[in-house]
């Protein structure tokens, strides 16, 4: 209310019909929320969606790079494999024929070399070999083509100046030592000595083409309505999913300067094609970058369709809401004036006036509730003693009446069974001491009985569930004679026996014992049930003496009955004590003033 009344004039509010009150109320319950929710279900979703694609895009990006430094490196094992063969070819294996037969010989020596090493590494496209007399040999002949490019070739004179190590040509398009002058290569040159005297022997050109490095995050990374692309720190693009923006500039300058002043991250940025998630890869080796794009529009597409059905559902629900409030303040805001306006008489204590409404909807049960309430608290306020009373004997009525004899079902198709199988005697035992147990329940009216006859009672009871669980569990008594002639209400012990055997020895899986023990203790009956059962979890147990509340929910019914007829009977200082430990069994102690037939 405090926010309404920021938003508009108290005493204007005040004075409108309740009608109206209802409805202003409604509109920012019914609104407020649904718009927080649409605005944040919104967010959290996109959000989650981000995070889950940048997590998916960056584990692909690893295996990218992964895969492409595995190839790079196979291309490098390549021209050190060759470089090991070539000096076998051309220094160790002297020919001895003609000049003729001995420059066709090494011309089939090295190119059958050239071609094996292509087998052995797949991932290299082609390679070439120069020898000190410019002589280009070819895994292919398209290699051996335009041999004046290649004595003139800036790239072949570098590699020639080099002590022999690996070196890597940008990616770049060339009509010399390639399969094809309009197909993108990257090329790595090695200057190829005579391993014994250093001698140059001529050079090494090993091709791998962009197309097998673009096929790679092809296959690996998958991004709706997005890509992949690599770029050097120039922001030049040296391989792409599009063969077109090859060896060019990235077309977008925003990017191209977040690509070159990045290093490694991700980010949610605007660009030309409108907001995308980026993500930025680094290849050290070479001082690239793999670039990952996903539009934020095609990221979020289900985010959106879930925002408009939310506003959808909103608005229905605040066009019924607000039609709702109107048909209600008018059917119930007449009568609920009135019936304030008895109320306010009643609080004064006026009792004796009716509140007259012809309606039998709600307003009508609660105006005859309103009634019958003022007509009880003065029937009340004239009974007080009687009925304070009477309330002790309700509870004790209702709470005898709530042990019903549940058992008898199971122990009628016990007799059911027993006389199929033709066991005649024990049908005969079994109805006997179910007789016998109903005789003592019944015990012809009285609440309390002697304790001898209560454990007759339970041995009766305990008869007949032998019959059923004879592997479940055995039982004996140890009752002090002088604790026979007690009082005790009936039905007292058999709900803590009844208690012990269904949660406590049944679900055991072993043969358990069972033990009822009578004894006067400081004055006071004492009577214990003890069960070598499963036991009751600390937790539970620390529960169940903390809180009153969870005996039934902890042990069952049973035990909470017992505990609140006795409190009732005999006072809080008597009833239940529980001691238990899991595994190990449980004792149920009954407290009960001692009291005799004599007394």
């Amino acid at each position: 209310m405090g926010f309404l009344h920021r938003l508009m004039p108290t005493h204007w509010f005040r004075n409108r019909l309740i009608r109206y009150k209802i409805i202003v109320i409604y509109f920012p319950l019914i609104f407020i929320p649904l718009f927080v929710l649409g605005f944040v279900s919104n967010q959290v979703y996109t959000n989650a969606i981000v995070k889950k694609t940048i997590k998916n895009v960056s584990d692909n990006s690893s295996l990218i790079i992964t895969r492409i430094s595995g190839m790079l490196t196979n291309v490098e094992s390549c021209a050190n494999m060759l470089t090991i063969n070539l000096n076998k070819v051309i220094v160790e294996d002297q020919p001895s024929s003609s000049e003729t037969d001995t420059s066709l010989q090494k011309y089939t020596q090295i190119t059958n070399q050239l071609s094996f090493a292509l087998l052995v590494f797949p991932d290299v496209q082609s390679a070439a070999f120069i020898d000190t007399s410019n002589n280009v040999y070819g895994s292919n002949l398209y290699m051996e083509q335009n041999k004046e490019a290649v004595a003139s070739s800036e790239m072949v004179k570098q590699i020639d100046a080099s002590s022999g190590t690996n070196m890597w040509f940008p990616m770049q398009r060339r009509n010399y030592l390639t399969h094809d002058s309009q197909e993108t290569v990257m090329t790595l040159g090695k200057r190829i000595v005579n391993i014994y005297t250093g001698q140059k022997l001529g050079i090494l050109i090993v091709n791998i083409k962009e197309s097998s490095l673009s096929a790679i995050y092809q296959k690996i990374g998958s991004i709706q309505d997005g890509g992949y692309f690599i770029a050097n720190e120039q922001g030049i693009v040296v391989s792409s999913q599009h063969p077109e923006e090859l060896l060019q500039e990235v077309s977008d300058p925003a990017m191209k300067e977040w690509i070159i002043s990045s290093d490694s991250t991700s980010d949610l940025t605007s660009f030309q094609n409108g907001k995308a998630l980026v993500v930025s890869s680094e290849l050290p080796a070479f001082s690239w970058k793999l670039i990952s794009m996903a539009p934020l529009e095609s990221l979020t597409a289900d985010t959106r369709k879930i925002t408009l059905l939310i506003i959808f559902i909103g608005l229905v629900c605040l066009f019924f809401a607000l039609l709702g409030a109107g048909m209600l303040s008018q059917l119930i805001a007449k009568p609920i004036v009135g019936l304030t306006k008895h109320m306010k008489k009643v609080k004064e204590g006026t009792l004796d006036l009716e509140f007259q409404v012809q309606s039998e909807d709600e307003i009508g049960l609660l105006a005859s509730g309103f009634n019958a309430m003022i007509r009880r608290i003065q029937e009340l306020l004239t009974n007080i003693n009687f009925e304070q009373k009477k309330k002790r004997e309700y509870e004790l009525a209702l709470i005898q009446a709530q042990i019903k004899p549940h058992f008898l079902y199971n122990t009628l198709d016990v007799i059911y069974t027993l006389s199929e199988m033709g066991r005649a005697r024990d049908v005969q035992r079994t109805t006997k001491a179910l007789a016998d147990f109903y005789r003592v329940a019944l015990s012809k009216g009285k609440e309390t009985i002697t304790l001898e006859e209560e454990v007759r009672n339970v041995k009766d009871y305990l008869s007949i569930q032998r019959i059923r669980y004879s592997d479940v569990f055995t039982f004996d008594f140890d009752i002090q004679n002088e604790v026979l002639s007690g009082l005790i209400p009936k039905l007292t012990i058999q709900p803590l026996v009844e208690n012990a055997i269904y949660h406590g020895l049944k679900t055991k899986g072993s043969l358990g014992h069972l033990k009822v023990v009578g004894e006067i203790m400081d004055g006071k009956l004492k009577i214990a049930v003890r069960d070598d059962g499963v036991g009751i979890s600390a937790d539970r147990l620390q529960a169940l003496t903390n809180k009153a509340d969870s005996l039934e929910e902890a042990v069952g019914y049973g035990l909470r009955n017992v505990n609140d007829r006795i409190q009732l009977y005999f006072g809080e200082e008597y009833g239940l004590h529980i001691e238990s430990e899991e595994g190990q069994g449980t004792e149920v102690t009954l407290w009960l003033p001692f009291q005799s037939e004599e007394g």
